[in-house]
């Protein structure tokens, strides 16, 4: 299996973490090949161009004429340093998070943390005078985003525990407090070029959100459906000829078919043992820990 052929295959069969963290990686790709091309051809004004109408500028009526860009900027890094750090948080939390609570639930976390952040970045800018020194400025980059999901599993698992350096070992609870310290401490600062709000805010939604959950209140339910819809077209179901004639493949294309309802009900019974073993060991060693005979097992159940 080739490189291309690895991360494709990881991509539409990883975990939700890990999509996010490719998509981020491939835009930063892109955002830098252009930059490289248009340097050559002396075209220096791509950058803040880019960072113009994909960044979430702090200024209210250019946000509502933008209103994309909520979603934009979060995807968004020009800085190598920068996207390296969001994007090891993402990886290293965002698997733990989605081995105990879902892919789902990652991407609704993350995508309403970066909107809930960028938000209140925009609000503090026009809020506080002591902003109003400066111009109003584009943010980008998905640290709100990664900020929520780092909060959402300290709430969920505040016992979980790493070992820091191979040698400590520490809960993951305060290694995302003392970020959320020094955003907090920080966040009075005047052009410092770090949007601590948004972190804020996005951990604020993390929190909230993981805190009523456990509650069995879900108020991403709204969210998990309307992604169900997009998810379930595709190109080739919209340009498909419709046709009275349907063939239709047998799940079972190496086992034999069960004969009775006897054999059937054992060959369900067995199926759903397996997958409930699966789900457990996702649940202790996520997703990346299956074999792949156990993904091609996962994935029959779609």
């Amino acid at each position: 299996m080739t490189v291309w052929e690895n991360i494709t295959y990881q991509f539409k069969a990883g975990g939700m973490y890990l999509r996010l963290v490719y998509i981020n990686v491939g835009l930063f790709a892109i955002f830098g090949i252009i930059h490289v091309f248009a340097s050559l051809m002396k075209v220096h004004t791509t950058l803040p161009v880019l960072m113009d109408y994909l960044g979430l500028n702090t200024q209210i009526d250019v946000v509502l004429w933008r209103p994309y860009t909520l979603i934009t900027y979060m995807f968004t890094h020009f800085d190598f340093w920068h996207i390296l750090s969001n994007m090891l948080m993402l990886f290293f939390l965002g698997r733990l998070f989605e081995g105990l609570i879902g892919a789902k639930k990652v991407l609704g976390i993350y995508i309403l943390g970066g909107i809930i952040g960028g938000l209140l970045q925009v609000m503090a800018k026009n809020s506080f005078p002591v902003f109003s020194e400066i111009a109003h400025y584009p943010i980008v980059g998905a640290s709100g985003a990664v900020m929520a999901i780092a909060a959402a599993l300290v709430t969920y698992a505040p016992q979980l525990e790493v070992m820091l350096f191979g040698v400590f070992r520490i809960k993951i609870i305060w290694i995302v407090l003392l970020f959320l310290l020094q955003d907090f401490f920080q966040m009075h600062q005047v052009g410092s070029g770090v949007a601590h709000f948004a972190h804020l805010g996005g951990a604020l939604w993390g929190f909230f959100y993981v805190s009523n959950y456990k509650k069995g209140k879900d108020y991403l339910k709204w969210f998990d459906r309307i992604m169900s819809f997009i998810t379930s077209f595709s190109i080739k179901k919209m340009f498909r000829p419709s046709s009275k004639l349907k063939v239709s493949y047998s799940k079972y294309r190496e086992e034999k078919p069960p004969r009775d309802d006897y054999q059937f009900n054992a060959h369900k019974q067995s199926r759903q043992e397996r997958l409930d073993a699966i789900l457990d060991k996702i649940k202790h060693k996520g997703y990346e820990g299956l074999t792949k005979e156990e993904k091609d097992f996962l994935a029959s159940f779609k």
